[in-house]
């Protein structure tokens, strides 16, 4: 959730981007740069960019790295980001309970370690270790993974990963045929009716963005506001994390009671921390936030708005993976692009446009995050639960620093250019490319998006309504939230197998080819979990880099 697309790698290239790759075609220098405050971003002493030179292009073996530039904007950035994911842990502290205990969610990641954690009590008849359907499911994707590795070194064998695209028609109506073995077996483990509507939704969205593009009719100005499947998919979110407080409300009043009243006191024994503590980090950290947004030149009510939104989507993000096992998802909309859409760009100052740009890092593409990650390890700690909360939040500060001063050596190093293409190569040119289109398109907010995003809400509401109510309702709700995931997107052939898969063993064999069929396929996913981590103990001792045994 920190070192790679959940912070660092969007964050430290993108705050020192905005100075290295401003030329005259793109105006950074005359349209931002004044715009931003020098103190988030690592300038030197006198203002200049050597140091930020430096860092893209890399110094001399003997050459030192300017540290000192570094270290007062990761430490001030680190107030805002641990504020924020101190939220995070504490809103999953107070609802583990409610996710865990009440409604029982499946967790299908958690399974996984879950499974190793009870083979490794002793005496355990039944131990997923002694299945041979684990052995077979790990060694064959094991194998897969390696031959793919060995690929690399040698050239002799091919790396296993079926990705095509299907072209029905001339325009944009193309499909991705993608399998990924570790995504097939993570959603054998979920419900089936939760299967069916993801790969269901997702190709539901694909054919009305499909349609949107091939007949012209899709909306102007994406590029600041973002697409209609976004807004949807936001509508969605909030009325999703509204009924799901909605519905938690006998908890949550049974929390406050123990926190703040005497009604109930006990109720938060064994929990990761008092229910007291966890309401007051809540509040105080997002007071930090918003009063650290202010700080950096982003007028209090932006500031408020863009945290309540980013903690919805994070919070939807969870509640999709707790739920449909998906290893990655990307977020329904981001939250500064609905922000501007709710406001219009050209009710927002452009200094407020230039600060949502350099904060694109810290909420682009989080396709994990600290609220799923911290809800994972909760359901998965049963006993001497005590004190879970601030090992978390050590943990995330000790990540944040490692991944920082990482990523920071390497750069000056090799020369962040040399680096990711991806995360140093097209990224860090895209917050500030929409700030620029912000800033330089002054537009009133968009009806039209709204329109979409209350649509969306509706439907949502709908949805809620039918599951609760109607027995055989095959659709669940939370497939609405990943309508717009460009993840889901990638992944729907996966999990359209792994549900096609189960549906047989099931109605073949029943439960117990289910239960067989489980072994096997977190068996699949540990082999390639092994081989990931075995393989780049392997390239670092060797030096050999871009062996991608195996990524999402």
């Amino acid at each position: 959730a920190i070192v790679t697309s959940g912070l660092v790698a969007y964050f430290i290239p993108a705050i020192s981007s905005v100075y290295y790759q401003a030329s005259p075609s793109n105006q950074w220098r005359e349209i931002l740069w004044h715009r931003l405050p020098d103190w988030l971003s690592p300038l030197d002493p006198d203002g200049g960019v050597f140091a930020i030179r430096d860092f893209w292009e890399g110094v001399a073996a003997r050459e030192p790295i300017p540290w000192h530039v570094w270290v007062g904007p990761l430490g001030r950035w680190g107030i805002f980001l641990l504020s924020l994911f101190a939220v995070m842990v504490a809103i999953m502290a107070i609802m583990r309970k409610q996710w865990v205990d009440h409604e029982h969610l499946g967790f299908p990641i958690a399974q996984v370690p879950a499974e190793l954690c009870l083979a490794a009590e002793s005496g355990r008849p039944n131990s997923i270790l002694k299945s041979k359907g684990f052995w077979v499911g790990l060694g064959s994707t094991f194998a897969l993974a390696s031959s793919g590795a060995l690929g690399t070194y040698f050239g002799t064998f091919p790396f296993f990963r079926l990705r095509e695209w299907v072209e029905f028609a001339p325009g944009p109506w193309r499909l991705p045929i993608y399998l990924d073995l570790v995504v097939i077996g993570l959603v054998f483990l979920i419900p089936n009716r939760v299967a069916f509507t993801v790969w269901f939704v997702a190709l539901v969205s694909w054919v009305m963005r499909s349609s949107l593009q091939a007949y012209n009719m899709t909306l102007p100005n994406a590029e600041v506001f973002s697409g209609e499947m976004n807004h949807v998919a936001m509508g969605a979110t909030v009325v999703f994390v509204l009924a799901s407080l909605w519905l938690s409300r006998e908890h949550l009043k049974r929390a406050i009671k123990c926190a703040f009243w005497k009604g109930e006191q006990g109720y938060d024994a064994g929990e990761p921390t008092s229910y007291r503590t966890a309401f007051i980090v809540v509040f105080a950290g997002i007071a930090v936030a918003v009063g650290w947004l202010h700080v950096a030149g982003l007028r209090w009510y932006y500031g408020t708005l863009l945290i309540l939104v980013t903690l919805a989507v994070y919070y939807a993000m969870a509640r999709v993976v707790a739920q449909c096992g998906l290893p990655a998802v990307s977020p329904p909309i981001y939250p500064h692009m609905f922000v501007t859409s709710l406001f219009g760009s050209g009710s927002i100052p452009p200094d407020n446009l230039a600060v949502m740009g350099m904060h694109y890092g810290w909420h682009f593409d989080m396709r994990n995050s600290a609220m799923s990650g911290s809800a994972h390890g909760m359901h998965l700690t049963e006993r001497r639960r005590s004190g879970l909360f601030w090992a978390l939040l050590w943990s995330l500060l000790i990540a944040y620093v490692t991944a920082s001063v990482t990523a920071v050596w390497v750069s000056y190093r090799h020369g962040g250019l040399n680096m990711d293409g991806w995360f140093f190569g097209n990224f860090p040119r895209l917050p500030w490319l929409w700030a620029q289109h912000a800033i330089n398109r002054p537009l009133g907010p968009d009806f039209a998006r709204m329109g979409w995003a209350g649509g969306g809400a509706v439907l949502m509401t709908l949805l809620i309504y039918a599951q609760r109510t109607i027995f055989w309702w095959p659709l669940h709700p939370v497939g609405l939230l990943i309508c717009s995931s460009h993840m889901v997107y990638f992944f729907w052939a996966s999990v359209f197998a792994a549900w096609l898969i189960k549906a047989l063993a099931i109605g073949i064999g029943g439960y117990g080819a289910f239960r067989v069929g489980r072994r096997v396929f977190i068996g699949m996913v540990m082999g390639y979990f092994v081989a990931g981590g075995l393989w780049a103990i392997i390239d670092v001792v060797t030096h050999t880099p871009g062996n991608a045994v195996f990524y999402i």
